[in-house]
């Protein structure tokens, strides 16, 4: 006589079944590097130069760099270890970590890597004038299983896609490794990597290969319809109604605090650096750090390269004048706040 099956009995099987296959995806083992390599932003790449800089790399990072493209195209970090060392007498390595795009998920992501190589003496974050409440598009690519599957489901407009897109992105790096088959490089290749600097604040070499220079200049009339319709298309501080304000910034606040976390416990001082557009605010707005939460020093740099239109690429980016005009004012800075860091040594 057969022996039937309760419903009950069969759903509570199938989801177990299926409890343990998910686990098993979430988990599939994988090689990280190849994570990093999958990450592109249609014309450039960065996150696989990032990772090969933090595990390849012997060289230290004494200054740790995370923001967005525009620290990436603002700050020349080779400059800034040049003009430290020609003040102080001590050479400091200096790693620009920025990858385009907002999000202080990716931010974290960023920083969690960096503090599991380096032990940096200073990290930078970036400030700008709008703070993005929404996550990276990129993080779920980059980021561990663990900080996806704990990511903060409140306020998270990517919480059910990153979930969703979380376990074929293990399948496909697990089968891909399984296969021999890279993104980019199976392996890493010292032939083929950048070096200790990727400096895109004079030209900028897209996946194709092609070269496009930084050094040329919109024109003000241009550059000043750009930063009318984006300050037309800007959001107001707060967008919620206001019993659920205290809500609105909770995504970058959990992550700003999990990278003061990894920070201490990596012994490394955090300060931030406050970018803004052209035409922008030169004081970073305060009713904003008080919704972030910073209690941090925030660097200001010249305040008169907001209004100089020949300093700009577009609205929020600086051409290749205004990086320098920008490194050389960060690199001030630092020496004048932290004249101590790195060794005594010969410039190189």
């Amino acid at each position: 006589m057969d022996r039937r099956v309760s419903p009950l009995t069969y759903v509570f099987t199938v989801l177990v079944a299926l409890g343990v296959l998910l686990g098993a995806t979430i988990t599939a083992p994988h090689d990280r590097y190849h994570r990093f390599q999958s990450v592109d932003f249609v014309t450039t790449r960065k996150a696989d130069w990032i990772y090969e800089r933090l595990h390849f790399d012997a060289t230290p990072i004494d200054v740790a760099l995370i923001g967005t493209s525009r620290m990436g195209a603002g700050l020349s970090s080779p400059r800034i270890e040049r003009r430290y060392c020609e003040a102080t007498g001590r050479r400091i390595r200096v790693a620009n970590l920025s990858i385009p795009a907002t999000g202080r998920n990716m931010h974290y992501a960023i920083a969690k890597e960096l503090y599991r190589t380096k032990q940096p003496a200073l990290t930078i974050i970036e400030l700008n004038e709008v703070e993005a409440r929404k996550p990276h598009s990129a993080f779920v690519l980059i980021a561990d299983a663990s900080d996806v599957l704990t990511a903060p489901a409140l306020i998270n407009t990517r919480y059910l896609q990153d979930m969703i897109r979380l376990p074929g992105r293990q399948l496909e790096l697990f089968f891909n490794d399984a296969l021999g088959r890279a993104p980019l490089n199976a392996k890493f290749d010292p032939a083929r990597y950048h070096g200790s600097h990727l400096d895109r604040t004079q030209r900028l070499k897209t996946i194709t290969g092609e070269i496009i220079s930084r050094d040329k200049f919109v024109p003000a009339d241009e550059l000043n319809t750009l930063a009318r319709a984006r300050r037309a298309g800007q959001a107001d501080l707060f967008v919620l109604p206001a019993p659920l304000r205290r809500f609105e910034y909770r995504l970058p606040r959990i992550y700003l605090n999990k990278i003061r976390a990894r920070a201490a416990a990596a012994h490394s001082d955090i300060e931030f650096l406050y970018l803004p557009a052209y035409q922008g605010e030169t004081v970073f707005p305060p009713a904003l750090r008080r919704e972030l939460e910073i209690t941090e020093p925030i660097i200001r740099l010249d305040d008169a390269l907001p209004e100089n239109s020949l300093m700009w690429l577009d609205a929020t980016h600086v051409n290749a004048n205004g990086a320098d005009r920008q490194t050389e004012a960060f690199a001030k800075a630092l020496i004048d706040r932290r004249p101590s860091l790195g060794v005594e040594g010969a410039c190189d």
